[in-house]
């Protein structure tokens, strides 16, 4: 049996305006700003999301995910893509470990 409200209240107009800013900086550096940029828009979706009533928190920093990002560029470049869905994998597993219940210190002030 299925159990746990999941709920989004996140707005068109301010996912917008961040997806503008990140890809223009990630476009600007050739893809360097990339990390950034991804964990810019996991803090957004964290933040917009609650599962039962409580928040979510995305703790994760672009220069944390930026080595695991070279290697899985440099890898599958290598095997020609075969490294791809490992690499997949290893990018979801950075993501989730750095996603949390939100705790009092980590919701901002209105």
């Amino acid at each position: 049996m299925a159990h746990g409200k999941f709920e989004f209240q996140g707005r068109g107009g301010s996912f917008l305006w961040l997806c503008i800013w990140t890809w223009i900086l990630t476009t600007i550096t050739l893809g360097i700003y990339f990390p950034w940029a991804y964990c810019a828009q996991q803090r957004w979706l964290a933040k917009n999301t609650f599962i039962d009533g409580q928040p979510l928190v995305f703790k994760g920093r672009g220069g944390g995910l930026f080595g695991n990002y070279l290697l899985i560029w440099f890898l599958s470049i290598i095997t020609l893509g075969i490294y791809f869905p490992w690499g997949f994998c290893r990018f979801r597993r950075w993501q989730t470990s750095n996603l949390y219940f939100a705790d009092e210190g980590d919701i901002e002030q209105a």
